[in-house]
Order: structure tokens, then C-alpha cells, then sequence
């Protein structure tokens, strides 16, 4: 009895598709005919699959292809029968092998389709081709995790159009930031008990902090908050309700804690926000509301990596922070590539905030490696953007 559990347990580690097969042959399902047709079928789908991804001359291409075909129609199967062996050995009998193989590759192109995180807008992918080279090796339990991660991404990426939608924002003016940080400063603008009819600017942004701090949380912003949850449709409850969670456990403490000065609370809060039109102006605001220390503005920071990382970000009108997120450094990859890269944007901020002391260097810095940023970042030959993240790795500071 021990050793029949022992092959049960092997049999059910095959792919799905194998069990399948097995399943339909002693059930009677699958006949002689059908299994002759698979059979033939299979080499011809491998093949081109090989052809696809390398070469069908390698016996390495060939063998990592019947890996693959196996996967895709294991993927498949999977997925249509609920992991149900009968359903799937049906499956098997009234369509072909290719078609299912297919199928489980549709299932793939549809993944890669979906966002690979929360942000919104310009993104860099991975093509194609390389992610169902990489996929298509994966497992069905992986395939499963990622659909449901991804999902979630564009669950809050829809949801934060629906409040910058409901707050006048276009879809435009946020191409580069976190979705979260749109929800996270709708609900922080409702709760502080705001009419304005956008989201906040740098100037705003202080504003509201302030007003808190001097009188809390009004009744009417928890009023307005609840009427706008009411409005906020079922499946955006979820994510508005996390960026909700995070205000009142993590910033709001924080906010009405008069203890913690608020030039120092301020730019620790600002990355989590979205600030409307942040561009020089706003940094010269911003700065005044928080202090006219250059400290603040780099956040202490005076290394090469993360000044770099400020001066890129004021390149493509951008926030400046010391630090970005893989998401925040992809997005910027992609601002780049459309728009181009400014020179005299982080010159303009280096004269207008830097101790006078360092100008001169910082100037010399910035103009020295400004081309070989335009080259390594904007490299036709780089599709996928990878190299340009690994640039940005090395000479930036990406978390």
C-alpha cells in the first residue's frame, strides 16, 4: 500500500496535460484514433515552436520545445477544466492538440498584456516574445499567481482613474506615477474636508496638511469620504480601501502629532502623494513650505547617485527625488523615450537651491554626463529597456 501511494504521488506531479491523457485513455474517453492524431500532431507543434524561439536543428531547441508545447496545453487544459481530469480529458478528445497548445499560448499573450505593476501610463515591457520564451516554462500554480497580481495592478490602476477622473484630472497628467499615490491623496483631500475640484498642487498639498494639523479631521470630511465610497463602484472598493487603510494608520498619526515638525514630515510624505504640475515653480513652493534648506529637497543626500537621480527626474519634469522605486525608474525610462531629456531644468534648480559653494560642481557634474545619459537611456538597440535599467541601477539610487 505504501509504494502505490508513493506512485500516486509521482503520477500527480506529471503535467496536467499528461494526467489528462492518462485519465481519458482508462476512462475510456480518448480512442485509438484520437491518441494517433496527437501523437501526430505533437512533433509538428514542436517544431515550430523551436523555429519560433530558436532554431528546430538543436536537439537542446527541440527537447526545451516539447517542455514547452507540453506546458501550453497543460496550461490550458488546466485553466478551462478547473483542474477537473474528466473535463479535461474531453477537452482533449473534441479538439485538437495544436489548438490547445494555442490556446495555452493566448493565455500567455493575454498575462503579458496586463500591467506589470500599478503604475499608470508609459511603461516599459519586456517583449513579447522573450516573456512567452520565458513563460511558456513556467508552471500553471505561476501562471496563476501572476494573473492574480496583475489583475490587482489594473484593479488599482482603474481605480485611480476613477478619482482623478471624479477630481478633474485627464488620464494625461498622470502618466508617471504610482496609482496608489492618486488614491491615497483623493481619500487625504476628502478626509481633510477639501471642495477643491482637482487634486492638489505642492502649495495645496502643504495647505492641507497644515489645516490638519491646526483642526483635525472635520466632520465633514469623514462625511464626504463616506458619500464618495458610496459612490466608488464595488470592484474599486478594495484598492481604495487599502490607500484608505494607509492614511489613517500611517500618515494621519503622524499628521496631527504636533510633536513631529513639519518641514521634516513634509518630504517624507510628498512621494507618497500625487502632486499636480510639479515642475520648478512647485519645487520652489514646495521648498518654501517645507524650508529653503537644500537639505530638504535632497533629503540630507550629497552622494553622485542620488543627486543624479534628483537631476533625471527634473530632466523629464518629474518630482525630484533622491530615490526611485523599479516602477518609478521603468516609467521614467519610458518619459524619455517620448519626450526627451532636458538639460537646463536641473541646472535652473542647482543655481536656485544648491549651497553656492557646490554649484559650480554640480554643474560640471551634470553637464559631463548628460550625454552619456541621452546615449545609455534612449539606446534604439535597447527595445526591452533593460539596459538602460541596469544603467540607471548602477549610477542612480533605484530600491
Amino acid at each position: 500500500m505504501p509504494n502505490d501511494h508513493h506512485q500516486l504521488a509521482v503520477f500527480d506531479e506529471r503535467p496536467f496535460f499528461e494526467r489528462a491523457l492518462a485519465f481519458g485513455v482508462r476512462a475510456g474517453i480518448l480512442a485509438d484514433a484520437k491518441i494517433a492524431a496527437i501523437v501526430d500532431d505533437g512533433p509538428k507543434g514542436m517544431v515550430q515552436i523551436a523555429e519560433y524561439f530558436g532554431t528546430q536543428y538543436l536537439r537542446p531547441n527541440i527537447d526545451e520545445a516539447r517542455e514547452r508545447i507540453v506546458n501550453l496545453v497543460s496550461l490550458f487544459l488546466e485553466e478551462q477544466s478547473g483542474g477537473d481530469l474528466e473535463k479535461a480529458a474531453h477537452s482533449l478528445r473534441d479538439g485538437t492538440f495544436l489548438s490547445h497548445s494555442r490556446g495555452g499560448s493566448e493565455m500567455l499573450k493575454s498575462l503579458w498584456a496586463m500591467p506589470e505593476d500599478a503604475s499608470f501610463g508609459i511603461m516599459i515591457k519586456q517583449s513579447q516574445k522573450l516573456f512567452l520564451a520565458d513563460w511558456s516554462l513556467r508552471s500553471s500554480a505561476d501562471y496563476r499567481q501572476a494573473r492574480a497580481e496583475r489583475q490587482d495592478h489594473q484593479q488599482t490602476i482603474d481605480t485611480a482613474l476613477w478619482f482623478a477622473e471624479s477630481l478633474g484630472v485627464p488620464a494625461e497628467e498622470i502618466s508617471t506615477v504610482a496609482s496608489e499615490s492618486i488614491i491615497r491623496t483623493a481619500v487625504l483631500l476628502h478626509l481633510a474636508g477639501s471642495t477643491a475640484a482637482s487634486l492638489p498642487n505642492a502649495a495645496e498639498f502643504v495647505g492641507i496638511l497644515a489645516k490638519l494639523r491646526e483642526k483635525g479631521v472635520p466632520a465633514k470630511g469623514r462625511k464626504s469620504l463616506a458619500a464618495v465610497f458610496k459612490a466608488l463602484p464595488e470592484a474599486y472598493q478594495a484598492a481604495a480601501r487599502r490607500e484608505l487603510h494607509k492614511v489613517e494608520s500611517d500618515d494621519l498619526p503622524r499628521i496631527l502629532d504636533a510633536s513631529q515638525a513639519m518641514n521634516k514630515l513634509i518630504p517624507e510624505l510628498e512621494p507618497l502623494y500625487f502632486l499636480r504640475d510639479f515642475g520648478l515653480e512647485e519645487a520652489s513652493q514646495f521648498s518654501a513650505g517645507v524650508s529653503q534648506d537644500w537639505q530638504k529637497i535632497t533629503a540630507g543626500k550629497v552622494d553622485d547617485n542620488s543627486l543624479l537621480t534628483i537631476f533625471l527626474c527634473l530632466a523629464v519634469d518629474m518630482a525630484p527625488r533622491a530615490a526611485l522605486s523599479k516602477a518609478a525608474a521603468r516609467t521614467l525610462i519610458g518619459k524619455i523615450r517620448k519626450e526627451g531629456l532636458q538639460r537646463q531644468p536641473a541646472l535652473a534648480f542647482i543655481r536656485a537651491f544648491a549651497p553656492y559653494a557646490m554649484q559650480d560642481d554640480l554643474e560640471a557634474l551634470w553637464n559631463e554626463v548628460f550625454p552619456e545619459l541621452e546615449n545609455a537611456l534612449v539606446d534604439p538597440a535597447d527595445t526591452s529597456g533593460s539596459q538602460a535599467l541596469t544603467y540607471l541601477k548602477e549610477n542612480c539610487i533605484i530600491r
